[in-house]
């Protein structure tokens, strides 16, 4: 019967899958199909009345506000910025650190990215990196994949810790438990930061841009990844942010040093750059172009968010957890990291991910007899590299971008790299155990 429960429980993420990935709908129409078809087996499967799921939506709309409220607030500044040629001088900064587009493409979505996500997140880097990296000369495409693989990293201390609080909100924890979870995530995490520098990399220039980067990837991707643990310890909300800037830092002085070869190539006017504008008429441009971006990212959002309260209210989100642990008795340890995958799908945060599935990868550990600190590392880690599928952050590059409906697209792409992490941090995890 769980089984059962849990194969009408995934209906709704695989008519997600399906209309984005196979019929290559736009992420709309998968969104409100999502949720029309959660609130309908809420209501035929498990019992819910009219009034919970009535109360469940309500409650992702709520949810929803404050990410809506960032996202306009990030497009009002980018337009703005954008029309005063703050952008336009950052964008010079960036590509002058070399003449090499592979460099150029890690400063960007790699270096720059990290920094973003350290303090803002709810997909502001990709949002802000993705049409840089079209100006640098990178397909739009590529572009959008390269800034959702630089904001991956940091989805668990980054965005001043949030993700990493809501986990410890969630499960009873000893000090020293803690820090073995802190440890594990960023180790796990510490992959992720390799495996995407080598990506982006490669995404830029092919198989002769990661030969060139390669070494550079390497140090500073430990140098983060092990940054991140170090300073953890000192204050695990600023952790990512602080080993961002040492990434940051040390990739200046390798170039001031004469490691990497600089350059300044001419630079395009952005679409809002004209000379002798007055304030007035910059902030009316830069109020109607955040309008009409955030208007079809907030309907994605709300409609993902309140499919994702009515699965949780009505119990569809831990009949499919538990249908997974059934499933994988104890092998679970090898599903653990993708429990954490479909949180964040669903709710486009790792944070929102944690809340839902800590204390059940807690209860898991207890009943099977597994570590319980690998299955929590496990989570938020496979909750941060599930932001690669968030159609939401999907749609915010798109949307920045110019090249708005072909989410499938990346998504098939994002959806094979978050399954090799996945797989990587359970492997990782059974050597560790």
């Amino acid at each position: 019967m769980d089984v059962e429960r849990c194969l009408l429980a995934l209906m709704p993420i695989l008519s997600l899958l399906v209309m984005l990935l196979a019929l290559r709908q736009s992420v709309q129409r998968a969104a409100g199909l999502g949720f029309l078809l959660a609130a309908a087996l809420g209501s035929a499967f498990f019992g819910a009345a009219g009034t919970l799921l009535l109360d469940a939506s309500l409650q992702g709309v709520l949810h929803a506000l404050p990410i809506i409220g960032v996202i306009f607030g990030t497009l009002l500044l980018y337009a703005g910025a954008e029309a005063l040629g703050i952008l336009l001088r950052l964008q010079q900064f960036l590509q002058a650190c070399s003449k090499d587009l592979a460099v150029q493409a890690l400063v960007v979505g790699w270096l720059f990215a990290h920094l973003l996500q350290g303090i803002s997140g709810f997909g502001v880097p990709v949002l802000i990196c993705a049409p840089l990296l079209v100006r640098l000369g990178i397909p739009p495409l590529r572009a959008v994949l390269i800034a959702l693989l630089g904001q991956c990293w940091g989805n668990t201390f980054g965005t001043v810790g949030l993700a990493w609080d809501g986990l410890l909100t969630q499960v009873t924890l000893t000090p020293s438990m803690e820090r073995t979870v802190l440890v594990l995530s960023s180790s796990y995490l510490l992959l992720v930061c390799l495996l995407s520098g080598f990506l982006i990399a490669y995404l830029a220039d092919g198989w002769s841009g990661l030969r060139r980067t390669f070494f550079l990837v390497l140090c500073l991707g430990i140098l983060q990844g092990e940054g991140q643990t170090l300073f953890s310890y000192v204050h695990a909300e600023l952790a990512n942010f602080l080993a961002s800037l040492l990434g940051f830092g040390a990739f200046l002085l390798w170039r001031r040093t004469g490691g990497i070869p600089a350059a300044v190539p001419p630079v395009p006017v952005g679409p809002f750059r004209k000379s002798g504008r007055g304030g007035k008429t910059v902030l009316a441009s830069a109020c109607r172009y955040a309008l009409c971006r955030t208007r079809p990212v907030a309907t994605t959002v709300v409609l993902l968010l309140a499919m994702s309260e009515i699965m949780v209210t009505t119990g569809q989100t831990r009949a499919l957890a538990e249908g997974l642990a059934t499933l994988t008795g104890k092998g679970y340890l090898l599903a653990a990291p993708f429990v954490g995958l479909l949180g964040s799908f669903m709710t486009a945060s790792n944070l929102s991910s944690n809340i839902l599935f800590a204390a059940f990868q807690q209860q898991m550990g207890t009943i099977l007899h597994l570590p319980v600190e690998q299955l929590l590392a496990l989570q938020t880690a496979g909750g941060a590299v599930g932001t690669l599928l968030s159609p939401s952050n999907v749609f915010l590059g798109t949307s920045t971008a110019g090249i708005a409906g072909q989410e499938g697209i990346i998504l098939r792409q994002t959806l094979l790299i978050a399954v090799i992490c996945c797989m990587l941090f359970a492997l990782a995890a059974l050597v560790l155990s």
